[in-house]
């Protein structure tokens, strides 16, 4: 009986030999099909160009040059996703950017192998320019860093591609390189003749998106979730074998196509498009949505930079997507919408692996809005967040204990002025005598840990932002329902000025630990 050619999955026993005229061919391919049958994957044309591009020349004249841009232009450039790696890395600062603008030296021993791989596969695939972090940006003191790290949505929103060094581990590795090989085995007909037409091949599995790419070396980046997210769409070299993701899905260069809901929000180049609108046309409700951009947070937190500093940059552009969709306000990973964000997205937490939070030091930083961040964004602190598990429906929201902190001129991220933002808030104290039943739920979760210079509990001042919400015709006092609450303390005060408190933890506990008595508004730096 012949075999069900349906249940047989058709491609490659081995594949192509990486930056063979085959390979490129095959990704080319890929790319040709987006352009004409994916509605939705090409790049954004609102946008600018890149302040400057790489020049990658022509076959008549192959001098590869940094160019500068202008506003009205259209350019289509492929965009290197990459990580920096430890050590020297190749860079264009104002000592040497003349020199990058004659010509790059791409021939030089001291020339990245991943950047000559970009160089190569962006040719291939018929693209003249080439954008490149460390050679685009100006770095150094006299760069221009900060003001280039705040058009990255630009920049990969608009290009006509994203390559995606899965496999480097720094700029010297390169991409292009001899990858793990596949094992198969072939199966012949019964005829002994040496026609390889009728042959079958029985091939390892090596189809692992989620292994080779999303839990990569590469995607360990911080600024990589980002470049992922806005990138329309992406082509990742792995150490087995180049997988493509667009809008319509990862394909895997064994010709499998993977269709993961959960994987593609990422993948969608209109993010987060595909939370509003579901397979069903049902759309994501407002508490699936916070519940996926808590996750997302989750994630961000735990990636690695070179600079701490970029931690709040490193995802501004997604960031804003996010507010957008919420239709609220907000910046610094805080949501406020008028309604219970505020509130939820204020209740983070220090993650269960992380011993304690350390806050960031901003001090060197040019950017005004590393220089302001507050004590309640997470985003002031290097180490993993989580959030209280907190029951959607199930709190009652005291929208009155937090003002909204981005109400005043320059207290948003994308505000010019950006000054402090700072948040105005119920202040309660606690008590040592509690009203409440022994054995009532109590957790405290402190952002230094266990470090020296917490007070202790004298110091310390409540902000309840909810209650556990009760059933229908139960009556619990409130000296026994739970209250969710942020934990601040006083961090400047004297001389007639007013008191500033900061954050120092999160938690909840029952109402009878909390004072009635001295409840004041008080500002949250």
């Amino acid at each position: 009986m012949a075999p069900n050619s349906n249940h047989i999955q058709i491609g490659f026993p081995s594949l192509p030999a990486p930056a063979s005229t085959t390979h490129f061919a095959f990704l080319t391919e890929w790319l040709n099909d987006c352009d004409e049958n994916h509605r939705g994957c090409d790049p954004v044309k609102k946008y600018p160009p890149p302040t400057r591009l790489i020049d990658l020349g022509s076959p008549d004249a192959p001098v590869v040059r940094l160019i500068q841009t202008t506003t009205t232009e259209t350019v289509k450039y492929i965009a290197l996703s990459h990580p920096w790696g430890q050590g020297h890395s190749f860079c264009t600062f104002p000592h040497n950017l003349a020199q990058h603008k004659a010509a790059i030296p791409v021939r030089s021993p001291n020339f990245p192998d991943t950047f000559r791989d970009a160089i190569a596969a962006t040719r291939a695939l018929g693209v003249r320019y080439l954008w490149i972090d460390s050679i685009c940006i100006i770095q150094g003191p006299h760069g221009d860093f900060e003001k280039e790290a705040k058009r990255m949505e630009d920049v990969f929103s608009a290009a006509y591609c994203v390559i995606a060094a899965s496999s480097a581990r720094g700029q010297r590795d390169g991409f292009l390189r001899t990858r793990k090989e596949r094992q198969f085995l072939q199966l012949r007909g019964e005829s002994s003749s040496s026609n390889q037409k009728g042959s079958l091949y029985v091939c390892r599995f090596i189809d692992n998106f989620a292994e080779h790419v999303l839990n990569g070396p590469l995607s360990k980046r911080g600024w990589v979730l980002q470049e992922r997210a806005l990138a329309r769409r992406t082509i990742y070299f792995t150490d087995w074998q180049t997988y493509w993701e667009c809008g319509c899905g990862v394909r895997c260069e064994t010709l499998t196509k993977i269709d993961n809901k959960l994987v593609s929000f990422l993948g969608d180049p209109s993010f987060p498009s595909k939370l509003s609108s579901s397979l069903s046309d049902k759309g994501f409700d407002r508490g699936e949505r916070i519940r996926f951009y808590e996750d997302l947070y989750r994630q961000y937190s735990r990636l690695n930079f070179t600079r701490l500093t970029d931690r709040p940059v490193a995802i501004a552009g997604l960031e804003q997507r996010m507010i957008n969709n919420l239709k609220a306000k907000g910046g610094y990973g805080i949501f406020h919408d008028g309604g219970s964000l505020l509130s939820r997205s204020l209740l983070w937490r220090r993650g269960a692996e992380a011993s304690t939070l350390n806050r960031v030091d901003f001090s060197k930083a040019k950017q005004k809005e590393g220089k302001s961040l507050p004590s309640w964004s997470w985003m002031a602190y290097d180490g993993a967040i989580d959030y209280l598990d907190l029951p959607l429906g199930g709190v009652d929201w005291r929208n009155d204990a937090v003002l909204d902190p981005f109400s005043s001129p320059g207290s948003g991220r994308n505000d010019p002025s950006n000054e402090t933002a700072v948040l105005k808030a119920m202040a309660r104290p606690f008590v040592f005598e509690p009203v409440g039943e022994p054995g009532e739920s109590v957790d405290v979760i402190l952002d230094a840990g266990n470090a020296q210079g917490v007070t202790g509990w004298e110091g310390w001042k409540a902000v309840v932002v909810g209650t556990r919400r009760i059933a229908k015709g139960e009556i619990v006092p409130v000296e026994h329902r739970t209250h969710y609450l942020l934990i601040i303390t006083a961090l400047t005060e004297g001389d007639g000025h007013e008191t500033i408190y900061q954050r120092i933890g999160v938690g909840y506990m029952p109402g009878g630990f909390l004072g009635e008595e001295g409840v004041q508004r008080v500002t949250v730096g």
